[in-house]
């Protein structure tokens, strides 16, 4: 069968990040023989004429729809990108009338509510590598669509689906659908993932919902081969792991880094990663492993805060963490979560004292947070009646403490930014205009814009 994929995605700040997850999904569908065509709408001038152009000239058997993120998670300036990615629907039904099937991160937390605005016929909730195979093979009568782990679908005015399939990694990205060279230009990094799923429990998290809380790692050793093709292939020197947590589970971490070390390549990465564990001994691995910062979710300086989003570290850990990447020589950034469940000045006062005493290289600072199904953030949120329980979320609801209130928190917040030079707030448009950005871009500077400024 043609396979017609299409990354909705065109959102570019703070910098633009290719859609590894279409890459996977081609590699599984070449796997088993069919053609595929990637348009990706990221960099698309004129997006309409570009998918019509397309259809008629590929003429495709289905049509697959990548939805990564539902809006931009950032309270104030909030953008809701579903209304966008409708006209790109609209605009394939006027050319074609073959199936389409959404996926993607965004469209497996509201799977539902997605199928019936878009007014498409199939979804994949979770990976979808698999389940898209399986489909292709449903759509030649080889099998029953029911059957698909992770399907869902409208019958009769109701949501069928199965459960979702976690397979681990049974492929590689394809890398050859992705403009890999303006990607490296525009944002700086390739992207890379050595492992899925999440076994913590923070009461906002959708990680846990879309990857499973179980672990599945990819070998060290194929992790560093698909780094040493990114730089052979492309000649890029900057990658980001997209892990959830780099170093959980920490021999996994330890391995990569020592495949590394052991194979002197010459690439600069960066990570997600948890103060949970974090000692001198891993950071000075990862720093000899060429690792140039790392991007930890602290979250909150407070320790009630910290116990209140079910985080499993507290205020002394991310201390320790800040201070073995110190000892490394490994910048460390922190990205807080103001306006949390009990949130007060109080503990506002504690968050600022605790950053400014361990000064990290950087401090991203996201006020509000993102309310979604299925959490425990949800509950809370309905419990002190910031929502109903059959409110429909699909367009940004962020929850703020009720005890510091939304004008408070911005106020207060800008005030401690203003005075700190290593504090980022997207919120308020503070250090992080995407005009500073581009000029960064231009002056050859690789890397996310926290290690850049």
């Amino acid at each position: 069968m043609r396979v017609l994929l299409i990354s909705v995605n065109r959102e570019t700040e703070p910098y633009p990040v290719s859609p590894l997850g279409v890459a996977y999904i081609s590699s599984a569908i070449k796997e088993k023989g069919h053609r595929v065509k990637v348009i990706d709408l990221c960099f698309a001038s004129e997006p309409e004429q570009t998918i019509k152009k397309e259809i008629q000239d590929f003429n495709p058997d289905l049509i697959g729809i990548s939805i990564r993120n539902i809006d931009n998670l950032t309270f104030n300036r909030s953008v809701f990108y579903l209304p966008g990615i409708k006209e790109v629907v609209d605009t394939i039904k006027a050319a074609t009338d073959v199936p389409m099937v959404a996926g993607g991160s965004g469209f497996s937390l509201f799977p539902e509510s997605i199928l019936r605005l878009l007014g498409i016929e199939y979804g994949i909730i979770g990976e979808g590598e698999v389940s898209f195979q399986r489909l292709l093979d449903a759509l030649a009568g080889k099998c029953s669509i029911e059957d698909i782990a992770g399907i869902c679908f409208i019958r009769d005015g109701e949501l069928l689906s199965n459960p979702q399939n976690h397979s681990g990694f049974a492929f590689h990205a394809d890398r050859t659908v992705l403009d890999n060279y303006l990607y490296y230009d525009r944002g700086g990094m390739a992207n890379i993932q050595s492992k899925r799923g999440c076994p913590f429990n923070c009461s906002y998290c959708t990680y846990p919902l879309i990857d499973g809380r179980s672990l599945r790692l990819r070998p060290p050793e194929e992790v560093v081969e698909e780094m040493e093709r990114i730089k052979k292939d492309y000649d890029i020197g900057h990658i980001f792991f997209v892990d959830d947590i780099f170093n959980v589970p920490r021999d996994h971490a330890v391995g990569i880094c020592e495949e590394l070390i052991r194979k002197g390549i010459d690439i600069k990465w960066y990570c997600f990663a948890t103060p949970y564990g974090m000692d001198y001994e891993l950071a000075s691995l990862m720093k000899r492993a060429k690792c140039q910062g790392v991007e930890f979710g602290s979250d909150s300086g407070s320790d009630e805060i910290l116990k209140s989003l079910r985080k499993n570290f507290t205020s002394e850990e991310i201390m320790k963490a800040s201070t073995a990447c110190k000892k490394a020589g490994l910048p460390d950034a922190h990205y807080l979560l103001l306006g949390a469940p009990d949130e007060d000045i109080n503990s506002l006062t504690e968050t600022v004292k605790l950053f400014d005493s361990i000064n990290p290289r950087a401090v991203i600072v996201m006020t509000g947070i993102r309310v979604y199904p299925d959490t425990y953030l949800r509950k809370r949120a309905e419990e002190e009646g910031i929502h109903g329980d059959d409110q429909d979320i699909l367009e940004p609801l962020f929850y703020i403490s009720p005890k510091i209130g939304a004008g408070r928190l911005l106020e207060r917040v800008e005030d401690m930014a203003r005075g700190r030079k290593k504090w980022i707030v997207p919120s308020l448009q503070i250090r992080c205009e995407s005009s500073m950005l581009e000029i960064l871009r231009k002056q050859g500077l690789r890397g996310p814009l926290w290690d850049m400024l």
